[in-house]
């Protein structure tokens, strides 16, 4: 039995106004499947002589074939790897936080991208359970301020004291340059822009069978 589950978490676009999408993306992994994700990422970079960050921008068609390879070895080898995306086309969204309308909160980018997150691990723990008694949660770094980073913890550990997401015994920002899973995330997430906006026409093999995507309107 896994002794700790590792939640990464990144997203893509912007929480404003920026642009005309905003994406999280999720990685569920846990120390037994962390083990043979560590071994399959070490052989893609050595024999594919990559040196530079596993972002979904900076990766070519080949290698990104390459990583949805090792996210199917590690489903295989250790049982349990679950991916998970939420999304908003803003022209399409009638939810709080982006626009002023009667009835709605006001628009605030912190309380949106807080409500995405809530809405990401929502869909996620309704399709996967957990696999131990610990749960860790890792995200790319999205508040510079101790006063955000302290408002999102309190979210969502307020959410977890209501059963509504499991309770979370780290909750953790970190600078996704030094952890590969993080950019491993960014890459699930950069793959739904590319798929839902940018790059339709690109053929994404079998990369969704293995990512729950939903998207959000309200």
């Amino acid at each position: 039995m896994a002794k700790r589950d590792f939640i990464f978490i990144d997203e893509a676009g912007d929480p404003g106004e920026e642009t005309p999408y905003f994406i999280q993306g999720l990685l569920h992994i846990t120390d037994e499947s962390l083990k043979k994700i560590n071994v399959h990422l070490g052989a893609f970079r050595y024999f594919g002589n990559v040196d530079k960050e596993l972002k979904s921008t900076k990766l070519n068609g080949l290698q990104k074939q390459k990583l949805l390879a090792v996210l199917k070895c590690a489903v295989v080898e250790s049982g349990f790897v679950a991916a998970t995306s939420v999304f908003v086309s803003k022209e399409n969204y009638v939810g709080r936080y982006i626009k002023e309308a009667p009835g709605l909160p006001p628009k605030d980018a912190t309380r949106f991208r807080h409500f995405m997150i809530r809405r990401l691990l929502e869909f996620h723990f309704k399709n996967n359970k957990v696999q131990s008694d610990t749960v860790e949660i890792i995200f790319d770094r999205i508040h510079p301020g101790e006063e955000k980073e302290r408002y999102l913890k309190n979210y969502l550990r307020k959410l977890g004291a209501l059963s509504l997401l499991p309770n979370f015994l780290h909750i953790i920002q970190v600078d996704s340059r030094y952890v590969e899973l993080l950019q491993l995330t960014d890459w699930i997430a950069g793959a739904v822009k590319e798929k839902y906006f940018t790059h339709p026409e690109r053929d994404f093999n079998d990369f969704f069978d293995y990512v729950k995507v939903k998207q959000i309107y309200d």
